[in-house]
């Protein structure tokens, strides 16, 4: 009887052992589902977070790339602006350029062109001395074989005034007057060249000397030419009391 108590002693302290040991973990288990509450709770929060960082940073990055976007959109019409601008004075400056080169080349061709007439006029009167060189030496060779040919010595005379040699036309005019008296050419040649050297007194003379004979001759035209050529030369006149008055030379020969 005393060994059944003692059976079912052992046997309630060890339904006692378990159910403290239940208990404990029971307790245990209720503790650790608190943890696990508050544990998802904090990772909730955590996500939470860190949704609105990548969304603000979403945010700005959009803002960003729409600055960007409205920075380039700018350059761009400056850029074109600009192009156009370029594309505007780079027009002008062709133009421009087109227009000096056009204007150089019409110049340029106007300088030859005056070049050339300008050479042409020289080698016409280079051709022109060549002819009367070559004149007045086959007048000069035709007076060797008749010195007293007053045509020869006038036709000589006017090669020599062609050629500027005022002197030797003088003296072969004077040479054709001292074989013929009565060439009114050679008078009014040598008067105009006289005239030309500022002797205006012979100059009048000859010239006088040339109408008359023109007018004897019956050309009147020339007797005109010579008449009026002498009336219009002028000269200063000294008085005897030293006064210088300016007269006209030929203005009584034809009065």
């Amino acid at each position: 009887m005393e060994k059944q108590q003692d059976i079912l002693g052992y046997v309630g302290l060890g339904i006692s052992a378990v159910g403290a040991i239940a208990s404990i973990a029971t307790a245990n288990v209720a503790f650790a589902s608190a943890g696990l509450t508050v544990g998802v709770g904090c990772n909730v929060f955590s996500r939470k977070q860190q949704y609105e960082g990548l969304v603000n940073a979403y945010n700005q990055q959009q803002e960003t790339i729409n600055e960007l976007t409205q920075k380039i959109e700018s350059n761009h019409v400056e850029l074109n602006q600009t192009l156009m601008d370029y594309k505007a004075d780079l027009g002008t400056s062709m133009e421009r350029l087109q227009h000096s080169i056009q204007e150089l080349l019409n110049s340029q061709k106007a300088d030859i062109a005056q070049e050339i007439k300008r050479l042409d006029l020289q080698h016409q009167e280079l051709n022109n001395v060549v002819s009367n060189l070559k004149e007045v030496e086959n007048l000069s060779q035709e007076l060797r074989n008749n010195a007293d040919s007053a045509d020869f010595f006038y036709q000589r005379g006017v090669g020599y005034e062609k050629l500027g040699n005022i002197t030797g036309a003088i003296e072969d005019y004077t040479e054709a007057i001292k074989r013929d008296g009565n060439m009114a050419k050679a008078y009014h040649k040598r008067g105009v060249l006289y005239l030309d050297s500022n002797m205006k007194q012979k100059a009048v003379d000859d010239l006088r000397k040339a109408a008359l004979l023109y007018f004897e001759q019956g050309d009147i035209d020339s007797y005109h030419q010579a008449r009026e050529m002498s009336r219009n030369i002028h000269d200063l006149k000294v008085e005897a009391n030293g006064k210088a008055t300016e007269m006209v030379v030929g203005s009584e020969l034809f009065s």
